[in-house]
């Protein structure tokens, strides 16, 4: 008996905390602005970034590519072994949303060859900066940090060239 005592009593508090929860401030819709405490200014959203989602990293580099970077691959005799070593190795991200990557591990008689892959989508949470002009702004701080050469004028990226 004492059992439907509580059931009454639960629906009356369960009911006064979801009105409590969704009661508004009051103020009967006097001001615009959801967030009292904000200064409104008006600036233009930035664009959004170009992708929504990531290639496929293992996919990303061509198998003539690989060939080239890998010189050991071609020497695989056996193909269900040539065919695992073209497809790569998936690189652990708990965000696949943001960064992909894969990973090739070629061992060759002369050398063991190694080569990653990387996808890092930038989101700014900026709204006066879009997605590219942060995405351009940590390359240019990695590019920077890494202490590259400066890349000559007479040199064209690997797999670029002109097709006229």
């Amino acid at each position: 008996m004492q059992r439907k005592a509580y059931v009454p009593g639960i629906a009356a508090l369960l009911a006064a905390l979801l009105a409590g929860c969704t009661g508004g401030s009051g103020s009967k819709g006097t001001s615009a602005d959801p967030k009292p405490g904000d200064i409104s200014v008006n600036t233009p959203a930035a664009q959004p970034g170009k992708y929504r989602t990531l290639p496929e990293a293992c996919a990303a580099v061509s198998h003539d590519t690989l060939d080239s970077l890998l010189p050991g691959i071609r020497e695989i005799t056996d193909q269900d072994r040539r065919d695992t070593a073209y497809e790569g190795q998936a690189t652990l991200t708990y965000d696949t949303d943001r960064r992909v990557g894969c990973g090739w591990k070629v061992e060759s008689t002369d050398a063991t060859d190694h080569l990653s892959v990387d996808f890092e989508r930038v989101v700014s949470y900026d709204n006066a900066v879009s997605d590219d002009s942060r995405a351009q702004d940590i390359y240019a701080t990695e590019e920077t940090a890494a202490n590259l050469p400066e890349a000559s004028a007479s040199a064209t990226p690997s797999g670029s060239g002109s097709t006229t």
